[in-house]
């Protein structure tokens, strides 16, 4: 028994196109969440295991992609702290 399909090829193309878009898609959707994890909290919390520890106090370690954001801003904070500790001392 055999089936004839009108436009087989273009149909088949067709196929194959979309099937390729659902996989692109699939596949590209891990990738984009883990180059936009620092940018977008939500999407981090999605993928963090937490596992409690017990202390109601803990704190937070800090991670890399922040630490120079972090010594730039005491940097800034420790020169505008000895602005006016200067600015003081002269009246």
């Amino acid at each position: 028994m055999f089936l004839v399909i009108n436009n087989w090829k273009k149909r088949a193309l067709n196929l194959i196109t979309i099937l390729a878009l659902i996989l692109a898609f699939l596949f590209s959707v891990p990738f984009l969440a883990g180059k936009v994890y620092q940018q977008i909290p939500v999407i981090g919390d999605w993928f963090a295991e937490e596992h409690p520890t017990g202390n109601p106090l803990r704190v937070q370690n800090n991670d890399a992609s922040g630490q120079k954001f972090d010594q730039v801003l005491d940097q800034v904070v420790i020169k505008m702290q000895d602005f006016y500790r200067d600015d003081d001392d002269k009246k």
